[in-house]
């Protein structure tokens, strides 16, 4: 029975909204924005879980002083001052303890969220993604290794881009960059599309038929 009540609910719910999709009727519109705003509500109820599991297991990682438990104060740190600015900095009409910045009263944890964000989010944003640089040239080293012929046409149109790209008028090379990003690569890129599209299909409908029922916590 447990298992028995969201089985039947995913059922229901995904051949309904499914049929509603190809029905264009005023009552199927609304269901769907009814549908909507559960949606937004469940997914308020899913943040909070998040965050209790996110609490849930840095606690655990310091109890146990686990392998990089260090970081974990930090985070919850980070956590409890970024809610706490967050929700009473950008609460409207409300202007507790204000400061004058650049000859404008605002209050002093709008101030902290804007630099907090600004000076550490962005940064740290940027810090990530410029880690992730060295992770795609390496894997970009990989695959460009002319071991096939395969490899080498892969070679040969990565560097022509680079060459369009980073000498645009100034070397010879016309369209040519231009017309392998929107052709070739934009059909492989269209049949890479396509087959994720029909993969997502067919793990909707065994999640709807109950044959995938991972989300539920197991395979019974």
């Amino acid at each position: 029975m447990k298992r028995r009540i969201p089985l039947t609910i995913t059922l229901v719910l995904g051949i309904v909204m499914m049929i509603q999709f190809f029905i264009p009727h005023q009552f199927s519109q609304d269901f769907k924005n009814t549908a909507l705003e559960w949606l937004r509500v469940i997914g308020g109820f899913a943040f909070i879980i998040g965050l209790a599991s996110f609490v849930s297991h840095h606690a655990t990682k310091i109890k146990h002083k686990k392998e990089g438990w260090v970081y974990s104060p930090i985070a919850l740190g980070a956590l409890v001052v970024m809610a706490v600015v967050g929700l009473i900095g950008r609460s409207p009409n409300m202007n507790w303890l204000p400061i004058t910045v650049q000859g404008q009263q605002v209050s002093i944890f709008t101030y902290l969220f804007s630099n907090f964000f600004t000076h550490m989010m962005i940064p740290l944003g940027a810090t990530m993604f410029s880690v992730l640089a060295f992770y795609i040239a390496s894997a970009a080293y990989r695959s460009f290794r002319a071991k096939s012929l395969v490899s080498i046409l892969l070679l040969v149109a990565a560097f022509v881009i680079m060459l369009a790209i980073i000498f645009y008028n100034v070397l010879p090379l016309g369209d040519l960059g231009e017309w392998l990003l929107s052709v070739p690569n934009m059909a492989a890129k269209r049949g890479i599309l396509l087959g994720a599209s029909l993969g997502a299909i067919a793990t909707s409908l065994k999640i709807i038929l109950g044959i995938e029922r991972g989300y539920l916590g197991g395979t019974r």
